[in-house]
């Protein structure tokens, strides 16, 4: 079996590509946006470990939470293969690939990620496990949470909002590991979680700020 997938739900790119002898794993941060890096970094890492793209079995998609451009664009990428060699994707929820980091730790792993103003998105793991699926929140109420914890790390791009709380880990910890988005897709695969292309979206759990308006008109 033969896989590619790639993660953009941060400022960090994220490629990987895996068969049943091999994993390569590439990634990028820079100055320039995934808009217009995804393109030669997907064509210019796939051509360096000599992968045809018609000769992938799956293609694998981080779907957040998090920045909702980046995810749009990976998505759409991820989408356009998979449509055009009519082929399955899998995806993958991007705050359980940032806790694999941790999965040492015998307390919570705390991934906070940047929502609207005053909110984030927040989900906690123990030990590879999900203790409860990313959901939005105030910031306030998340700090609730994270009070009553126990002995937490804390990642992601909101965590400065949780200094005091926990453990805050260093940027550098927190970023996505190829071959743990690569085994994630593996395991997937194996599983058959896979979908059609046109039914890969992000995890995207806020409310609109068109729907936030028309609640507060209807109390």
């Amino acid at each position: 079996m033969k896989i590619f997938a790639l993660d953009s739900s941060s400022e960090v790119l994220v490629l990987s590509y895996a068969d049943e002898q091999n994993i390569f794993t590439f990634t990028y941060k820079g100055l320039e946006k995934h808009a217009s890096k995804i393109a030669p970094l997907v064509k210019g890492f796939l051509d360096c470990i000599n992968k045809p793209i018609d000769d992938i079995d799956y293609f694998g998609c981080g779907i957040g939470p998090g920045s909702l451009t980046g995810l749009r664009i990976g998505i759409a990428f991820i989408q356009g293969m998979a449509c055009s060699f009519s082929k399955k994707v899998i995806p993958v929820t991007s705050t359980e690939l940032v806790a694999k980091n941790f999965s040492y730790h015998r307390g919570e792993i705390i991934v906070v990620k940047k929502a609207r103003e005053g909110f984030v998105y927040f989900a906690s793991y123990r030990q590879g496990e999900e203790i409860f699926s990313p959901m939005v929140a105030e910031i306030e109420v998340a700090k609730g949470y994270i009070r009553n914890s126990k002995d937490p790390i804390i990642a992601g791009d909101a965590k400065d909002y949780f200094e005091g709380l926990g453990i805050i880990c260093s940027d550098e910890l927190e970023t996505i590991k190829g071959e743990v988005l690569a085994a994630k897709v593996l395991m997937q695969a194996q599983s058959k979680i896979i979908i059609e292309p046109e039914a890969l979206e992000p995890l995207y759990l806020q409310k609109s700020i068109a729907e936030m308006n028309f609640e507060k008109k209807q109390h």
